[in-house]
């Protein structure tokens, strides 16, 4: 008996055992061979003359040049990045904001201001275009108490997002950039959080922008017109810094911190972020404008955007269930990838990983996500993309009802249901059997008995 209760239990382990590898992911990882440049720096071709300096490719984050990147440095304005980026991600754009005493009151007499008033209403959007085209810190602090309640829990979230970036030698102190000591960042953190910023669309808007208009209120009865101060990308100040192939960012002054700027710019098909800190003005050049500008130039001149692969391109196929003439469902790239690589460089590997189910029933629309590939380089990610259905496949209800039928007799559930069937009959069987030995014994018994009582009542007479 014990041993037959030990077999099944066996059996039941290896059935189980094969349902649950009849389930996983399809998770491919392949190599594709392309032209590009490696991380390292090129500081005998590319020459900033700030102490602090890096380029990369905006979409995929590979480092093109860096100089003295990794050494804290002081942020100034360019901590309003971050400050667009919480307001961005926690408010409405279009939400009035009361101008509070105390947020005011944060702002110092020597700061940039758009003169707002205690109590005045203004809306989200404006004291976004306030604060990133003029460096205003009454609209910094003003925003920084709409999105946390106070200036303190503000701060707080900075820090929070920038650990969450990969920030690791950051640390904020205030919305506004104002200096302190416990107020320090490097150009390879600001790199990362103004490579993330620029991934917000309203945050692309607003900082390419050359001048922004804000009507009378009821607390300011003239209009203003902020104008940006970024002259890399806008020319409304002066015309001898403006680069034409600018898309933003931000700049950022005060005597500690010296000049800074996180910078960006696209052309032939490459999209570019700059970061220069502790830039100096010499005979009247703004270093950290023409650092910016040096630097994109030579990347311009020097490397070229390759494709992976373009928008459209078919590039996986999986199993597709229920179709009558189709067995394969072929998928293609939702969005372009592409890489930045020096013109000379050798070849070196890019690899992929698709995720993505080994089989899909239909039916499935055209265009319907089905899996994610994402593509790295030297073990970083360099972009994802989204593999959608080519085309329309439609459910075939005969193959659906034949295919339910396959799987219902194929099935490894069915198989340990027979057994268990089949172990409960067996148990059944055992029962009734022991069951009708009992009656026939206590028949026996029975019998015995009154014989035995026959043979006494006989002796009696």
């Amino acid at each position: 008996m014990r041993i037959k209760v030990t077999a099944f239990i066996l059996t039941l382990m290896l059935c189980f055992s094969f349902v649950g590898s009849s389930f996983a992911e399809n998770e491919n990882i392949k190599n594709d061979k392309v032209n590009i440049e490696n991380e390292s720096t090129q500081e005998e071709k590319i020459v900033a003359k700030s102490p602090h300096a890096i380029v990369l490719d905006m979409r995929t984050g590979a480092v093109l040049y860096k100089k003295k990147a990794g050494e804290r440095v002081y942020p100034a304005a360019l901590t309003n990045i971050m400050t667009a980026v919480l307001v961005l991600e926690h408010c409405n754009m279009e939400e009035l904001v009361v101008a509070s005493e105390t947020a005011l009151s944060n702002v110092k007499a020597g700061d940039n201001k758009m003169g707002i008033v205690k109590e005045e209403k203004l809306s989200v959007r404006q004291l976004l275009y306030g604060m990133m085209l003029e460096s205003a810190s009454d609209a910094a602090s003003v925003l920084a108490e709409k999105t946390s309640g106070s200036i303190e829990k503000f701060v707080s979230l900075m820090n929070e997002k920038a650990h969450s970036l990969g920030m690791k030698n950051t640390n904020f102190t205030n919305p506004t950039g104002e200096h302190d000591e416990r107020h320090y960042t490097t150009a390879s953190d600001m790199a990362i959080l103004t490579r993330y910023a620029m991934g917000i669309s309203e945050f692309c808007e607003v900082v390419k922008c050359q001048s922004y208009s804000i009507p009378a209120t009821e607390k300011n009865h003239t209009s203003r017109k902020i104008t940006n101060r970024n002259h890399f990308v806008s020319n409304l100040l002066r015309n001898d810094y403006y680069y034409k192939y600018s898309t933003g960012i931000k700049t950022g002054y005060n005597p500690e911190a010296k000049s800074c700027i996180a910078a960006s710019a696209e052309k032939n098909g490459m999209a570019l972020i700059a970061i220069v800190f502790e830039a100096e003005t010499q005979d009247n050049v703004a270093q950290s404008f023409t650092d910016c500008r040096d630097m994109f130039d030579f990347v311009f001149e020097n490397y070229v955007s390759q494709t992976i692969v373009s928008e459209g391109e078919i590039i996986a196929q999986t199993e597709i269930l229920n179709t009558r003439r189709d067995n394969k469902l072929i998928l293609k790239a939702e969005n372009k990838v592409s890489v930045i690589r020096k013109r000379d460089s050798e070849d070196i590997e890019v690899t992929y990983k698709d995720t993505l189910a080994k089989e899909v029933s239909a039916p499935v629309e055209k265009n319907e996500r089905i899996g994610v590939r994402e593509y790295f380089l030297n073990g970083k990610s360099i972009g994802k993309l989204n593999l959608l259905a080519e085309k329309s496949y439609a459910l075939d209800p005969i193959t659906f009802l034949v295919n339910k039928m396959i799987a219902f007799v194929t099935s490894p559930w069915l198989f340990v249901a027979i057994v268990i069937a089949i172990f409960i009959l067996v148990m059944a069987e055992r029962r009734r059997r022991r069951i009708l030995r009992k009656k026939r014994r206590d028949a026996r018994n029975r019998r015995n008995r009154e014989l035995m009582r026959s043979l006494d009542d006989l002796d009696i007479e």
